[in-house]
């Protein structure tokens, strides 16, 4: 696991133990979801189920303001907190609890939101549901991503998220869905 680009670019990130419950999103993979998003970082990043906390460091190494880093594993928090050591990054904060109480509760709002939770489990459907209502933490212009398992089967619509992109890498799809009313 290395940053893609940026001000850390080519820094090696620690991996998980092999024994911990934690599936890094691939180099390839990562590098294609920043290259499909290509946006100014202007809002907030959230990397929701953090896991290593690689998607949200990748967004501060390329100017993201500021990420925050969501998980309910402690041994994610713990290997999350050290990369961001490793990289020297002081502008984040990290949420250690459940996903849901952290969408529901927070005050912020995020221009870009990572979701890439345990594979078949449902979880992403869940998040996409508290994402979708009309008052979210995400921004009006925001979009959310979602790394998933290619055979998981997620709505093309979701309250007022709808799905602009989809996109296979390997056993993992990348689906992208932004607010009806911001579609550009």
């Amino acid at each position: 696991m290395r940053v893609i680009t940026g001000s850390k670019r080519g820094m090696k990130l620690l991996s998980p133990p092999e024994e911990a419950p934690i599936r890094p999103t691939a180099d390839r993979t990562k590098e294609s979801v920043f290259n499909l998003i290509h946006c100014d970082f202007d809002g907030l990043f959230l990397d929701l189920f953090a896991g290593s906390g690689q998607m949200g460091i990748e967004a501060l190494s390329r100017g993201a303001p500021k990420a925050v880093f969501c998980d309910n594993n402690k041994t994610a928090i713990d290997l999350t907190t050290a990369n961001l050591k490793k990289t020297g990054f002081n502008n984040y904060e990290i949420f250690y609890g459940d996903y849901k109480k952290y969408l529901k509760t927070t005050t912020k709002r995020f221009s870009i939101i990572f979701i890439d939770p345990p594979y078949e489990r449902g979880l992403a459907l869940k998040a996409l549901e508290v994402l979708g209502k009309e008052e979210s933490c995400l921004e009006e212009d925001g979009m959310v991503i979602v790394e998933c398992k290619f055979v998981e089967d997620l709505p093309e619509q979701i309250g007022k998220l709808k799905l602009t992109d989809k996109r296979k890498y390997g056993i993992a799809s990348i689906l992208i869905y932004k607010q009806e009313d911001s579609e550009q």
